[in-house]
């Protein structure tokens, strides 16, 4: 059984610790200033969840999984920063290395798997506010895990608000948080495709609340005309994702809610067999195919008019040259600058990837790769749960609209890099715990269903 005040106290606790990271952590930069203190404050939270998950238990196989694949995430740096003396010689460019240093008179350099140590550690510190948010999302309850997705979408809608304020200020004024960059509609976050992101995030979840609260409206359990205003808000954010500028959030958008319909049990119970399921299934397909098509245009002028896709290449090929090890997280500009092509010399320097998976390949190797495809078969698994739910009630669906949700930022990830923000970052993985939770419900209620028909026999007689 839950305990109700702790839950409270925890749902409280990662509320609080969600705000400070969406008011100093949506910069672009891997280290700031701010960071050590965000991620300070959540040492609290990791030790409250603890305790928590101590007192329940883990409830679920997936919950498990998802756990291992936080593990694993959390391995990679911390692997890169132990010593690696002996094999070194035995990659080409660890052999060029000592090579250069053996020349300006270092005779033991003591190597670590890492390239940029101190960035690596950085880099470990910086996951401990997503492993609060993930883990307080699995621990909590069911109603203060609709909580935390509410305390999202009310952060989603802050944001907003907070972009129109500043655009209409002064460019010195100092209610403007980034004077370096152009006064464009981006709120808290330095970079507009990651105000998008946050917007279909938003999206997402609001549709489907939406959902779940019109099914409470027709069955006479809830506010009437509440769903109206999640739905009002999820209209929003897709009409205020052109402000940002952000082609891949607008490219995204219409998969996704085509992809929240199927999640939130748009083919019902008897698929494809109802008309009416029928048309809302070939409505949601054209939606999907029309976000495709604008999100391939979208590519193509990024290899004409843009240098994202010669940048994702060229880190492609230095991951190549960098496996197995990786070059260790937080390594990207160093190394970047160092084997970039002759047209790659730029004035300003390339700060990421501009591809997620391009630069966790350079700097992870393979065991970012391994702890990727964890996380993957976690989501494939997660989503394997969703599609047979069916969105038959209210864990269903939230389990569905924060999958979508999820695979909306990975998708976003290839050509941009939202995860690198810890405002993002820790939504993200409040996503995934919230979404692991709810399928543990429904496990749970599942596993308990032929118990309670053993126990009233006549339940099997009755209608479903």
């Amino acid at each position: 059984m839950a305990n109700v005040p702790l839950n409270r106290l925890l749902a409280l606790a990662v509320m609080a610790l969600l705000l400070v990271l969406w008011l100093g952590g949506g910069v672009t930069r891997d280290s700031t200033s701010a960071d050590e203190i965000l991620e300070l404050l959540s040492l609290p939270v990791i030790a409250l969840a603890a305790w928590v998950l101590a007192g329940q238990g883990v409830r679920d196989r997936l919950q498990w999984a998802g756990l291992l694949a936080l593990a694993l995430v959390a391995l990679v740096p911390a692997l890169q920063l132990l010593p690696w003396p002996d094999g070194s010689s035995a990659i080409a460019w660890r052999r060029q290395l000592l090579g250069d240093l053996a020349f300006a008179g270092v005779d033991d350099p003591r190597l670590r798997w890492s390239l940029v140590p101190a960035a690596t550690e950085r880099g470990l510190w910086a996951l401990l506010p997503a492993v609060a948010v993930f883990l307080s999302a699995i621990a909590l309850d069911s109603m203060h895990r609709r909580w935390l997705v509410k305390w999202i979408l009310l952060l989603v809608g802050f944001n907003v608000a907070f972009a129109f304020f500043q655009a209409g200020l002064p460019l010195d004024s100092p209610w403007r948080l980034y004077h370096g960059f152009d006064p464009r509609f981006g709120g808290l976050f330095a970079n507009t495709n990651h105000h998008a992101t946050a917007l279909v995030i938003g999206m997402v979840l609001a549709l489907g609340q939406a959902i779940h609260a019109r099914r409470r409206d027709l069955a006479g359990r809830g506010r009437p005309g509440a769903w109206l205003w999640y739905a009002g808000f999820a209209a929003s954010c897709l009409l205020l994702l052109p402000l940002t500028t952000s082609r891949a959030g607008i490219a995204l958008a219409l998969p996704a809610l085509a992809a929240t319909w199927i999640a939130c049990g748009g083919l019902g119970a008897r698929g494809l067999r109802s008309p009416r399921l029928l048309v809302g299934t070939a409505a949601a397909g054209i939606l999907a195919i029309v976000g495709i098509r604008a999100g391939s245009g979208w590519l193509e002028v990024d290899r004409v008019h843009e240098l994202r896709d010669i940048i994702a290449g060229t880190t492609w090929t230095l991951g190549n040259a960098q496996a197995p090890l990786g070059s260790g997280i937080g390594s990207f500009v160093q190394v970047f600058e160092q084997g970039a092509p002759r047209r790659l010399w730029l004035d300003a320097y390339v700060n990421h990837a501009h591809n997620e998976y391009a630069q966790w390949w350079l700097e992870a190797g393979w065991a970012g790769m391994l702890a990727l495809a964890v996380a993957v078969a976690v989501l494939g698994a997660a989503a394997w749960r969703v599609v047979r739910a069916r969105g038959r009630d209210g864990d269903a669906l939230l389990a569905g609209s924060c999958l979508v949700a999820i695979v909306a930022v990975l998708a976003h990830s290839w050509a941009d890099y939202p995860l690198r923000t810890l405002a993002l970052m820790a939504t993200t993985a409040a996503l995934a715990g919230a979404m692991l939770g709810a399928l543990a419900d429904l496990q749970a209620r599942r596993m308990q269903a032929p118990q309670r028909l053993a126990r009233h026999p006549e339940g099997r007689a009755r209608p479903a």
